[in-house]
């Protein structure tokens, strides 16, 4: 994945000195109206309508994640729950009888005695009933969480690899790093925390509010009066929980992306002595972080301590009416105690629902950067009914091409035409950036042309299938990619069933097979990210042996030696020519000197095609491709003209 450095917020400064950010004070009487408005945000005007759908719609989608899982998981989950609040609304009920129990015990008859003991064992059956319970709906809303996430995890990184390279070319390595492991775990909460508190802890306060109505509707409503009073500040703190959770999410990708950057420019920061300089710009981001984090926590932390303040209100109520009524005797000390006991119960579910909301508010916010990409249109599509490229040699053909990458943008290919045989060997030549790369994207449908049409043996390239076109194609760059794994397992890549007799085979004939067994474990050698405990020729060498595995009849190389000393080149240009014997190639290069036995020159400046003919031919036409061969075969002294016929000697 490319990391572009556009897309970071935070730009590199030319002194190694990071200056502190400067900080505007306010004013006392600023700061606390500022937090009294983000606090008391519940008189504000209800959301845009088209917003609140548009999350809605979120929510709905990620439950649908938990279908597949209805039964039994979230069948038994469910059946937990109703035994769970049923044993909390038993408990008030049963504490009533307790105590009203208590009162009869002056008589000491063996009835009494025995209801007490019954009571007692119901209220141990009870509490054993509702451990039993929370912990087998806990387990299994976590286990449904936890499952979902892997769904969502595997959907997304689906997507990503078939999106296509425009994407990466413009998104942070570290920017997706943190929607796949952190806002995909944010996002599958709303599942957990749904089913644990939206249902269970519903079902609970429904229990518990029933049998108090049904015991003493005047206490229950003293006791619940409280209840509609919380719900607006809870709904407009969870508002600005979300809205600051959508720039908290962000710095947090921030942050990935700088960490990457410091990890894989590990080389550069050392080079240049700027590790102070590194930490202290991770410093400033992290403390934008906690800024914004801060307000999350803040927003998020307002419902418990609102909802402890009015249920202790609604104790004193109680309170100031229980006593009374209890020594009037028109109410009993059980009903008063059940009461009581009640509401030291159903806080603790209320409040759960309220802190659910605020992370429910959270993970919408990261719901919709996965999305994000799950919703991102896909690679090129094939046709319907598309054609499967059968297995053999073929011709390329470019008909008028013009590319861009930006469609308000300069052309990168201009009036492009160009044929190559079955077979036959054609290099590219020209100055960096002219637009030789991005011809041969264009060969494996990487891009396709704004304008114009590319052929396989005749045939307009979109009507192939991506998967047999590719199939066709081999590879060889001068930026080698090796995975983080053995020797054996990265020329095995994508080359059919990894047989070792042929993964050996394909080494020796990229001279690899040599400095493989010299290896401690040959090859079971990690080779470590990047293929860092390589050197670049290996590293090359071990791209040919993949590309020799595949067997592909055309063959992109794209300045395989760019990278090498004279040494390194020579051992890779011979497994070169080995992998190009019998096969349609495209070489790009910069070093003339490996392009001369190439059938056909095409020099590319500026996007376009300047000259074409075999190395003799464009030497005799003494334009472009003569100047390039003068520029890189002789550099003359200060004063002293360039011999042109250095290229020859």
């Amino acid at each position: 994945m490319t990391t572009s450095r556009a897309a970071q917020s935070e730009p590199r400064s030319i002194s190694h000195q990071v200056a502190p950010a400067t900080v505007c004070k306010e004013p006392m009487s600023t700061k606390f109206w500022n937090a009294v408005n983000e606090t008391l945000i519940w008189w504000r005007p209800a959301e845009d309508q088209q917003e609140k759908s548009r999350y809605w719609a979120l929510y709905k989608r990620l439950l649908g994640y938990a279908r597949p899982y209805i039964f039994p998981d979230l069948v038994m989950a469910v059946l937990a729950m109703l035994v769970l609040s049923a044993a909390n609304g038993a408990i008030p009920y049963l504490v009533k009888e307790t105590i009203n129990s208590l009162s009869a015990l002056k008589s000491m008859s063996p009835h009494t005695l025995q209801r007490m003991h019954l009571l007692s064992v119901g209220i141990l059956a009870a509490f054993v009933v509702r451990a039993l319970t929370d912990f087998l709906s806990s387990f299994l809303t976590d286990y449904i969480g936890m499952k979902t996430a892997m769904d969502l995890r595997a959907e997304f990184n689906d997507r990503l690899q078939r999106l296509p390279l425009s994407f990466f070319n413009w998104t942070p390595t570290g920017n997706l790093l943190t929607r796949s492991l952190n806002d995909v775990q944010l996002a599958s909460s709303i599942i957990t925390d749904s089913l644990l508190s939206l249902i269970g802890d519903s079902l609970t306060l429904i229990a518990l509010i029933g049998g108090l109505f049904w015991m003493d509707y005047k206490f229950a409503l003293l006791a619940f009066v409280v209840f509609p009073v919380a719900i607006l500040p809870i709904i407009g703190a969870a508002r600005r929980v979300r809205k600051t959770a959508k720039r908290a999410q962000r710095k947090l990708s921030d942050l990935s992306v700088m960490m990457q950057e410091a990890v894989q420019g590990c080389r550069v920061v050392k080079t240049f002595g700027m590790e102070d300089y590194e930490s202290e710009r991770f410093r400033v981001m992290l403390k934008k972080q906690l800024r914004m984090m801060r307000r999350v926590l803040r927003a998020s932390a307002f419902s418990s301590p609102f909802i402890e303040v009015l249920g202790a209100f609604a104790v004193v109520l109680v309170l100031w009416y229980g006593i009374p009524a209890v020594l009037a005797g028109t109410r009993s000390p059980g009903t008063f105690a059940a009461f009581i006991a009640a509401m030291l119960i159903v806080y603790r579910p209320f409040k759960r629902i309220a802190g659910t909301n605020n992370s429910i508010q959270q993970g919408l916010v990261s719901a919709e950067r996965v999305f994000a990409i799950i919703d991102h249109p896909p690679e090129i599509y094939d046709a319907p009914n598309a054609l499967e490229l059968k297995h053999g040699p073929h011709s390329i053909e470019f008909r008028k091409v013009n590319f861009r990458y930006d469609p308000q943008g300069e052309w990168v290919l201009r009036d492009i035409n160009m044929k190559i045989g079955a077979g036959e060997t054609v290099a590219l030549v020209g100055m960096s950036g002219g637009g030789k790369s991005t011809l041969s994207d264009l060969i494996p449908r990487f891009y396709d042309p704004e304008q114009g049409v590319m052929l396989i043996d005749g045939v307009n390239a979109k009507r192939f299938s991506l998967r047999s076109l590719r199939a066709e194609i081999g590879l060889v760059s001068q930026h080698t990619f090796l995975f983080n794994d053995t020797i054996r397992a990265n020329i095995a890549y994508g080359g059919g069933s990894g047989d070792f007799a042929a993964i050996v085979a394909a080494a020796k004939a990229a001279n690899a097979h040599d400095f493989i067994t010299r290896l401690p474990n040959g090859y079971d050698t990690l080779v470590g990210e990047l293929g860092v405990r390589l050197s670049g020729g290996e590293r090359q060498r071990l791209a040919i042996a993949r590309a020799l595995l595949k067997n592909a009849p055309v063959l992109i190389l794209d300045e395989p030696t760019s990278n090498l000393d004279s040494e390194g080149e020579r051992v890779v240009q011979d497994a070169i020519e080995r992998l190009m014997e019998n096969r349609t190639t495209l070489m790009i290069a910069h070093r003339l000197s490996t392009v001369r036995r190439a059938d056909r020159i095409f020099v590319i400046v500026s996007g376009e095609i300047v000259e074409e003919g075999t190395h003799d031919q464009l030497l005799a036409l003494d334009g472009a491709y003569r100047k390039l061969c003068d520029l890189q075969f002789y550099m003359p002294e200060d004063g002293e003209p360039a011999a042109r016929g250095a290229v020859n000697e």
